[in-house]
């Protein structure tokens, strides 16, 4: 909801640093379903290309795994960056 608040001429980057302590499931995929057409249209509108950082481990690894299912329409485009982070 934040991002549909900010005022994008401003916006240069975003980066996205999901946290979990298990598996996603149920409305949560909605919430990153609308995320990944907010950020769809971010890319259209001002070639902001989002960022999504996982940290190095098995969540991090859940994280990286299933980012495809997550943001499915940046991640068939090839617009969203995934990046390990080390703690």
């Amino acid at each position: 909801m934040a991002l549909e608040t900010v005022k994008s001429e401003y916006l240069r980057n975003i980066t996205i640093n999901p946290t979990t302590s298990g598996t996603i499931e149920g409305g949560v995929y909605q919430e990153w379903e609308e995320l990944d057409q907010l950020l769809i249209q971010f890319w259209i509108t001002h070639s902001v290309r989002p960022r999504l950082e996982y940290r190095v481990g098995k969540r991090g690894k859940y994280l990286r795994d299933c980012a495809p299912s997550l943001l499915p329409e940046l991640t068939r485009r090839g617009l969203v960056d995934l990046v390990e982070v080390l703690d």
